[in-house]
């Protein structure tokens, strides 16, 4: 953030939400019960019914898609699944996967060639967190 507004920082290209920056402080129960979506200013840090969630490190450190096979790369963008793996858990907002569903083989291999190009960034991104509603009775529940 600047005096001007948002910048762009290249330096942090495709390298997810900051590891270090704390989840959006907002009241989470509200927003999740309402079926609202909050997202952070730089759009790396999604809430909703689904909980909280984080945009990848998808630059080419061992922390982002490093390690990750070409094939890893089609599954996720073809199936939507964490990091490629069939059976996986699914990909979360703010990855729109389907999007890219339909391209062609050749085109999602020149997407990871092209990621893999860039200069790799360490950043662990957090794992997502659970709905804060997960487990509990509905409002309703127990009313005559």
């Amino acid at each position: 953030m600047t005096p001007k507004g948002p910048v762009v920082d290249n330096s942090l290209a495709f390298s997810g939400h900051p590891a270090n920056v704390p989840p959006p402080d907002i009241d989470r129960k509200e927003v999740e019960s309402k079926g609202l979506v909050v997202t952070t200013p730089d759009l790396t840090a999604w809430v909703g019914p689904w909980g909280i969630s984080y945009a990848a490190n998808i630059s080419p450190d061992a922390t982002g898609i490093g390690n990750w096979q070409e094939s890893n790369f089609i599954t996720a963008l073809r199936e939507g699944k964490y990091k490629g793996m069939p059976g996986g858990r699914s990909l979360l907002p703010p990855m729109p996967w389907e999007f890219f569903k339909s391209m062609s083989d050749d085109e999602i291999k020149a997407i990871f060639a092209y990621l893999k190009s860039l200069k790799p960034i360490s950043n662990l991104v957090p794992q997502p967190s659970p709905p804060v509603l997960a487990g509990q009775p509905p409002p309703d529940a127990g009313k005559k």
